[in-house]
């Protein structure tokens, strides 16, 4: 399913606090590995239900349950689910009662577009026709037999319907309507975790918490002896997942030993824009040449280092206001310095470091980095220079060039890596060309180990 990741406005009109009742969860099943064969002590977990734990016995059976005469759920003690076929929706889930309540539809600004009252029998399947939408963002809200559930809706201007397939589960009071190939599909209530030492985690989503006789197999992991005496060997020592070893260097310190042991190399300053154009228009490339040239002539990749960043920045650049300019002068910089080095090149760090948080170690106040570029262009600087980025070397041979963006303090779960994992979306929504992420190692004293 693709999921619309479409942000979901709180307004306080709409969203009611309520405590959702914890599922009544039963459900058994055998555990084999690959091959054949029953696995003992795996370790049985739901994604959705917290607390909630059962081990496999010596013929791999287990039985997770929360009730304390594991009673199966009910057909009422279901969650419902909504599907959504054009302005159709239907309501599943607590068959054997009667369904009532109210379905309307808000505006992105929390003003009532329409609503529609509803009272289904008991088993009923009907659909409820929904009234009108507007044009954007809406918010679609559910309640039905005393409980609200909400979601956001996408009303697109050349369609007449919001989304042609849709369904969700009020597991959550919120929950969201996602496209699926049919309205009336299974929904997927939760992820039964299994995970055992020496074999990989295996994830299986369940459509109801009421299971038996559940069939699951997970591989075991086959470790490889590796002979390498180089980190350069050793990352590529498995033939199904090869990892380059790199490190950043400066022009005037190029060891040997860092050619014996890497295969991939960032130089630290010397491909920055105050480095490469101090005076606009005018580029040297003197001292990054030499860390090219160096790296081809002992077979190592190297990663571009970076295009668009707030520091080391000629205050040429700093002092711009006016868009069209700076638009212009990224534009210029991002392409005379990639059309450089060309397919030399492996890959580029194209924004660095745009987020900020109150601590150089990630915590507090995670926000966008006021730089001229943010301030200027706002944060659409981001998938604009990608973009140009991307143009650019797509038009000239360099199809393969991966494309980054590179921040620290991301390594661990902290408001930055959280608030970077939600802006990427963004950005991957507005059409920003992102490969990858770059997670610039600062680790040590004072930032993240102790």
């Amino acid at each position: 399913m693709n999921r619309y990741s479409i942000p979901v406005i709180m307004i306080s009109a709409l969203c009611q606090s309520l405590s959702a009742a914890e599922p009544t969860v039963a459900i058994s099943g055998t555990i084999t590995k690959s091959g054949g064969g029953a696995l003992k002590d795996v370790t049985c977990t739901l994604a959705g239900v917290s607390g909630l734990t059962a081990t496999t016995d010596a013929s791999g059976k287990f039985t997770l349950e929360n009730g304390a005469s594991a009673k199966m759920p009910s057909v009422s003690a279901r969650p419902f689910t909504f599907q959504l076929n054009g302005k159709e929706l239907f309501i599943q889930g607590g068959a054997d009662q009667e369904r009532s309540g109210t379905v309307s539809v808000y505006s992105s600004e929390g003003k009532k577009i329409s609503s529609v009252d509803f009272h289904q029998a008991n088993g009923s399947s009907n659909a409820i026709l929904l009234p009108a939408f507007s044009v954007g963002l809406n918010i679609l809200k559910i309640t039905v037999n005393g409980q609200t559930y909400t979601s956001p809706l996408l009303q697109l201007p050349s369609s007449s319907t919001p989304l042609q397939y849709a369904s969700g589960s009020s597991n959550s009071n919120q929950f969201f309507l996602e496209r699926g190939a049919r309205a009336a599909a299974d929904p997927i209530v939760d992820t039964l975790i299994t995970k055992k030492t020496g074999f990989v985690e295996k994830r299986t989503p369940i459509s109801s918490y009421s299971v038996s006789d559940l069939s699951i197999t997970m591989d075991s992991i086959v470790p490889k002896t590796c002979n390498a005496t180089t980190l350069k060997a050793a990352g590529m020592c498995r033939d199904d997942h090869k990892i380059m070893m790199g490190t950043a260097l400066s022009a005037g310190n190029l060891p040997q030993v860092a050619a014996q042991e890497f295969n991939y190399v960032t130089p630290e300053n010397e491909m920055k824009w105050e480095s490469v154009e101090r005076t606009e228009g005018s580029f040297s490339f003197g001292s990054a040449n030499t860390i090219v040239n160096w790296a081809q002539q002992n077979n190592m990749k190297v990663k571009g280092h970076c295009l668009v960043w707030h520091n080391q920045l000629p205050s040429w650049v700093s002092s711009i206001n006016n868009r069209d300019r700076l638009l212009g002068v990224m534009k210029k910089h991002i392409e005379t310095v990639m059309g450089q080095w060309g397919n030399k090149l492996y890959a580029w760090d194209v924004v660095n470091e745009a987020l900020s948080t109150d601590s150089d170690v990630g915590s507090g106040n995670a926000q966008m980095r006021p730089s001229v570029f943010y301030k200027v262009l706002g944060e659409d600087f981001i998938p604009l220079a990608f973009k140009m980025a991307r143009e650019y070397a797509d038009k000239n041979g360099m199809k393969e060039m991966k494309l980054y963006y590179n921040d620290y303090s991301i390594d661990a779960d902290n408001d930055k890596s959280r608030f970077l994992r939600k802006k990427v979306k963004e950005w991957l929504a507005a059409g920003a060309p992102i490969d990858g992420i770059g997670f610039q190692m600062h680790i040590g004293p004072p930032n993240n180990i102790p």
